[in-house]
């Protein structure tokens, strides 16, 4: 099998400049490229790895996300800063002691589920 260049993954927005907003001034994800109602962001700290938001325009609820994981190194700082942006939280921090993991999940502004990981060790 052939290597794959990259990896990205999609959310979709009812207000893109809201929700670019969040994700560039909250997360700090960078502005790569964009096109009408399509924008990829890079993610900090990964290479090859990208966020794309895109514009909703049907009537109905867009469908919502509940598996975009992003992982840091220190989870406490990392929620200070989301409390400080004024972030909704979705419960408080887990740990999973056993597998040396914790997590943290909170919405971004259309109310998908992104969930901060610290693996420790790691």
């Amino acid at each position: 099998m052939q290597p794959y260049k990259n990896v990205v993954a999609f959310l979709w927005s009812t207000d893109l400049e809201r929700t670019l907003a969040f994700y560039e001034e909250v997360l700090g994800l960078r502005r790569v490229y964009e096109a009408h109602g399509w924008v990829e962001l890079s993610i900090p700290g990964t290479r090859n790895a990208f966020l794309a938001l895109n514009r909703w325009t049907q009537d109905e609820r867009p469908p919502r996300n509940d598996f975009l994981t992003l992982g840091v190194d220190d989870l406490d700082a990392a929620r200070q800063c989301l409390e400080r942006a004024g972030v909704r939280f979705r419960g408080e921090i887990v740990a999973l002691h056993e597998q040396g993991l914790r997590m943290l999940k909170f919405y971004d502004p259309e109310g998908n589920i992104i969930t901060l990981a610290e693996i420790r060790g790691a």
